[in-house]
């Protein structure tokens, strides 16, 4: 577990509104889909990761830890299939 001083590792955008409703978690973690891979390859636990948002947003992250590490798993997953095919294209133009 990381300590309270650590946990202030997510960068929040002034000029971005904070999402309400249903699907601001999701939201909010496609913002940050750069930080929390960063923090999954730096072998973060989802645990602490949750915190992190939680003490960044507060309530719109108020969800059991199987649910924020469901969600963050389906953005991390579709971040880097967007990626894949970005890269695919690249090498497609480059190779034509």
């Amino acid at each position: 577990m990381r300590n309270r001083n650590e946990m202030c590792v997510l960068k929040k955008n002034p000029d971005l509104p904070i999402p309400k409703g249903a699907r601001a978690s999701r939201s909010l973690l496609v913002r940050h889909a750069n930080e929390l891979r960063r923090l999954r390859e730096e072998e973060w636990s989802y645990e602490s990761i949750h915190e992190a948002f939680l003490e960044c947003y507060g309530e719109v992250f108020s969800m059991s830890l199987q649910v924020f590490r469901e969600r963050a798993r389906r953005v991390l997953q579709k971040e880097l299939g967007k990626e894949a095919k970005l890269l695919e294209t690249v090498l497609r133009v480059n190779l034509e």
